[in-house]
């Protein structure tokens, strides 16, 4: 079998997008007032459990259909059906994310993992792309699609946590690391029994020409996200426990 991120066709020479090129500014741009937008919609207009599940769903739906489109272009890039199968870490918590929004209840245990991977997987990659070298037009389907799965990643994330969909919690966090876990034996799979020689970033930095290797950014997303949710469960939540008894 051929290895998938071997055979991949090479950036058509000529103009390339660049991460903060104009394209990608007016994409932030748009992206952005289309999600601060909604956002202030949802937060005035989204009150009941049947509007909370509908928000989270349709969202989710979207970013099932962004996934998929991307996964399905990336057939044609890798000159393979084997693109079809999520190889990289953002790309498979983008569907799982999207699962889990569509299918779970409130507060899923499974979202303790979701939530967070989705979040930050999706706003550094929207803010960082750095695959949009890949051919002469920001538009071109492997690259629009695959950003666009990591900002509506992100956008869920925020969604849950607004409506109250998911809330933190200290005592589920042992999820996050077992999922991590979980993901990166997959990727161990995919390598030795599907011969995919990159996936999950095993072999080579998240960030190419940087010490940023699995074993670096996993721990430091650990110890973030839990230095975050133990900040949210023990400060925020009692202040405004507090504001609202006094209110």
């Amino acid at each position: 079998m051929q290895h998938l991120l071997q055979i991949h066709p090479k950036p058509t020479e000529g103009y390339i997008p660049q991460v903060f090129g104009w394209e990608h500014l007016t994409y932030l741009a748009i992206f952005f007032v289309m999600a601060i937008g909604t956002l202030i919609l949802i937060y005035y207009k989204v009150k009941s459990e049947r509007d909370v599940q509908i928000t989270v769903k349709c969202v989710g739906a979207c970013l099932l259909i962004a996934i998929l489109a991307n996964r399905i272009s990336l057939i044609e890039y890798y000159g393979t059906p084997m693109g079809i199968i999520p190889n990289t870490f953002c790309g498979t918590t983008s569907l799982i994310f999207a699962l889990c929004a569509i299918f779970l209840k409130r507060d899923s245990l499974l979202l303790n993992f979701a939530v967070y991977a989705g979040f930050w997987g999706g706003i550094i990659v929207t803010f960082y792309p750095n695959f949009v070298v890949q051919d002469a037009s920001f538009m071109y389907p492997p690259t629009v699609t695959g950003i666009l799965h990591h900002s509506l990643s992100a956008y869920l994330a925020v969604v849950m946590l607004m409506t109250g969909f998911f809330k933190p919690n200290l005592k589920k966090f042992y999820v996050y690391p077992i999922a991590l876990c979980v993901i990166m034996t997959y990727g161990v799979f995919l390598m030795d029994a599907l011969k995919i020689e990159e996936s999950m970033y095993i072999f080579a930095p998240v960030v190419p020409g940087t010490f940023l290797t699995w074993y670096v950014v996993g721990p430091m997303l650990i110890l973030g996200n839990l230095g975050l949710v133990a900040l949210y469960e023990k400060i925020i939540v009692p202040r405004l426990q507090k504001k609202k008894q006094v209110t």
